[in-house]
């Protein structure tokens, strides 16, 4: 099912919660709506859910204006974060309960239950209680009561926060695979980068009520549209800049590295003579390159060992920098080095 959201305002008491937010999502697609706490990520969830009104703008989904339609009536599965399993009740009877409320025949439920619990890979496990389950075992369950009434959409809200971190990669891949085998439209709420980047089709990042860029994981960490943008998707160094010169298809601007040229796509609300920001990731600096390329100096001021990557931390002239590489344990702390950007993959935002 396909779901437009038109200009939803949401405000509790003085405190406005959504500021008009519009986007569209495709039939089939894995959709995030990814943001800190507090910034309406879930208040939305709950509006197109039906759990909320708004007091303002319009819900359609397939093409139908479903504002004023009840909960139940839409259509929707929903999969909450702190599950919401009755624990007097068996893993079938949890899954089953929906059905039951639309008084199938036993026959009917019986089968639907168990497809459900094979898609989710939970099958021999009807029987037991959610406290005999682990934490991704209840989540799946959740999951499973969702997809089991067939819905048109499916909203997901902080499912993996409760898990721990091999959990959350176990459904991360769960997740994934049912997406790909059902072919549903999912909407899932997360504060969680990785799983954004790692799940979505497409990402709607939200701040303070306002939905702050949309678009594929790739374009959001690549090219972000706003400061806020870069420096809340993965990690970033902000480096203090100037603008110097507009061309036809490029900006000519002072680095810390010295006067470098930047294509069009790579610049945001700059101005002629005035301050900006550059925004170098950490995978963006490396330690070796030619003389004759655009690089600065640096002290090493830590060697952080990560496993698989090694982070550093130098002290420059533009300021404090991350920096991480496959291997940089024979770097010592104290140590002068040079440091190249990919200037490619730098963006800048006027100050």
């Amino acid at each position: 099912m396909s779901l437009k959201i038109d200009n939803i305002k949401k405000s509790f008491g003085t405190q406005q919660v959504l500021r008009g937010i519009s986007f569209e999502v495709e039939q089939g697609e894995f959709f995030f709506l990814l943001g800190s706490s507090g910034c309406g990520k879930s208040t939305l969830l709950r509006i197109i859910s039906g759990l909320a009104d708004p007091d303002e703008g319009r819900i359609i989904m397939g093409g139908e204006d479903v504002t004023q339609l009840p909960a139940e009536k839409r259509g929707v599965g929903l999969v909450f974060q702190n599950y919401a399993l009755w624990p007097h009740m068996t893993v079938f009877d949890n899954v089953a309960f929906g059905l039951q409320v639309k008084k199938l025949g036993k026959e009917e439920i019986k089968s639907k239950v168990a497809k459900v619990l094979k898609d989710v890979r939970l099958e021999g496990l009807e029987k037991r209680y959610p406290a005999e389950l682990s934490g991704g075992q209840q989540q799946r369950v959740a999951l499973a009561r969702a997809l089991v009434i067939e819905p048109k959409l499916v909203l997901l809200d902080e499912p993996l926060s409760n898990l721990d971190a091999n959990l959350r990669l176990e459904m991360r891949s769960e997740l994934r695979r049912i997406h790909k085998e059902l072919g549903l439209t999912m909407i899932y709420v997360t504060h969680d980068q990785k799983e954004a980047l790692s799940l979505a089709d497409r990402v709607a990042l939200m701040h303070e009520g306002k939905l702050e860029q949309l678009g594929s994981p790739t374009e959001l960490y690549r090219r972000p549209a706003t400061k806020f943008a870069a420096g809340f998707l993965g990690e970033t160094n902000f480096l203090k800049g100037k603008a110097l010169k507009k061309k036809e298809t490029s900006w000519e601007i002072e680095t810390p590295w010295g006067i470098s040229e930047i294509t069009n796509d790579q610049a945001v609300g700059l101005e002629e003579g005035k301050a900006l920001a550059i925004s170098v990731r950490p995978e963006d600096l490396v330690l070796s390159g030619e003389d004759s390329a655009p690089h600065f100096e640096a002290k090493i001021a830590e060697n952080n060992f990560l496993g698989d990557t090694t982070q550093l931390v130098l002290e420059a002239k533009g300021g404090i920098l991350i920096l991480e590489t496959l291997s940089a344990s024979d770097i010592k702390v104290g140590e002068e080095v040079k440091v190249w950007p990919k200037t490619k993959d730098i963006m800048v935002y006027g100050e």
